[in-house]
């Protein structure tokens, strides 16, 4: 059991062999490095890139290729352009919106109106169907001014169909001179 706590030799800390001979530090905490960049603090290091042209860096900043500065510009130019659209579109929206309240507000204040006067006609028609109502059961009424009412004494017959012009002129008859009851 006490094996198992042990780290195993492929478990330790690696250890790294950086190869060369570095300066220690010296007794203010820092090694040579300029010695190091040059290559003469290890021996055997050569440059891969040694002899190849560098550039100066304060000269490598100042040139700036001409079509960056295009490209700039026209991405700078483009932005402006979709800036004023959407400022457009932004616009158009907010006059369609708008547009479209005051119709919606019309189409409310029409359904009102037309609420109000069938309101108004519904009350009407009830009052008149009423009165027709009270007058109907008072005993010296006449039924069959009532049924004449009910039915459509103008209609035309459609063709193909039975003609009810004798029962329209019995009911209209039977209005005008009703049948007097026998007691």
């Amino acid at each position: 059991m006490d094996g198992m706590f042990e780290d195993p030799p492929a478990m330790a800390e690696p250890q790294m062999d950086l190869g060369g001979d570095f300066a220690a530090p010296d007794a203010a905490g820092a090694t040579d490095a300029a010695a190091f960049m040059t290559g003469e603090a290890a021996s055997g290091y050569s440059d891969p890139f040694q002899g190849m042209p560098v550039q100066e860096s304060a000269s490598a900043g100042m040139a700036v290729p001409e079509t960056a500065t295009a490209l700039r510009e026209w991405e700078d130019k483009h932005e402006r352009e979709l800036q004023d659209a959407a400022r457009q579109e932004e616009g158009k929206k907010n006059d369609r919106r708008q547009s479209a309240s005051e119709a919606l507000s019309r189409w409310y204040q029409e359904r009102d109106a037309n609420r109000q006067k069938r309101l108004a006609t519904n009350r009407a028609d009830e009052q008149s169907s009423e009165a027709a109502r009270v007058d109907m059961v008072s005993p010296t009424a006449n039924p069959w001014e009532r049924v004449v009412d009910l039915i459509d004494t103008n209609a035309k017959t459609a063709d193909g169909c039975r003609d009810t012009g004798r029962m329209r002129a019995l009911l209209i008859q039977l209005k005008s001179s009703p049948l007097v009851p026998a007691n």
